[in-house]
This record gives C-alpha cells, structure tokens and sequence, in this order.
C-alpha cells in the first residue's frame, strides 16, 4: 500500500531530524530538563508544582531537575515572598538562549535536508503540506515565525 511507504519514510525522515537535532539524543540534557526548560520557555515563570503537573512528574523530582538547572545557569528558583513554602522557577537570559539555539539548530537541520529539492519541488511540497494539514484541522502560522 503506498501509504504505508509514505507513512513509513515520513517517520524516517522525523526520526532522522530528530536524532541529529534533539539536545537529548545529542547527550546535552536530560529528557526531563529538556522538556522543563521547554515549559518554562511556553508558559514563563512557573510554581514547581505547576511544572511538575505540566511535566506528569513530582515536585521533588522537579526539584532536583531545577536545581540542576540552576546550578547549570539556566534557570533561576525564588521563593515566593507571600508563601515562602512556593518556589518559582523562571529562565535565565542563558536559559532562553540556549532553548533558542536548539530551536534553530533544529529550524537549520531541516533547512539542510531540505536543500537538495528544486524551487518547483519545495513549492509542491508546501502545497501537500498544507493541504494535508488543513484536512487534519491543524492551524496557526504556514509562514516562518520570526523570534
């Protein structure tokens, strides 16, 4: 069936990126860390219980990870002035970098793998693209997101 092939060679091809551009395969960071510094990137300054709900994970293993971090450069804990039984975690201007290095390192992984295509071969990918992603009910901006 031609849509297995397709199916198939379009998780290679995510695999592939994923593998060459995720911090995590890249040994860089733990999953968890990863994927903290990414909520806090979303949602800003956070609880550690807020993160640890966001995450599926405990507050004390979301502990351990910030205070990691922050002995890392990435992020900062404060405790809160009203409650001083709750720590907020927010980003360091290291922190964002760093996030925003692996942003475009992934952004520039695929730019590379998209090179060898011609002009006309990268317009009918677009097309399929977005006509595959308007059948799935996905929106948001189809033109490059400028940070």
């Amino acid at each position: 069936m031609p849509t297995d092939r397709l199916t198939e060679s379009l998780l290679m091809f995510w695999r592939e990126l994923h593998l060459l551009s995720n911090p995590v395969e890249q040994g860089e960071i733990t999953a968890q860390q990863y994927w903290l510094l990414r909520q806090l990137n979303l949602r800003g300054r956070s609880s550690i219980g807020e993160l640890a709900t966001a995450l599926g994970i405990s507050q004390s293993s979301t502990t351990t990870a910030c205070k990691r971090l922050e002995r890392d450069g990435l992020v900062l804990r404060e405790r809160c002035a009203d409650d001083e039984r709750i720590v907020r975690v927010s980003l360091t201007e290291t922190g964002k970098a760093q996030v925003e290095q692996w942003r475009l390192r992934r952004r520039e992984m695929l730019a590379h793998f998209l090179e060898p295509l011609a002009q006309t071969e990268r317009d009918e990918l677009q097309r399929v693209i977005d006509h595959v992603l308007d059948a799935a009910g996905v929106t948001g901006p189809r033109r490059p997101v400028e940070h």
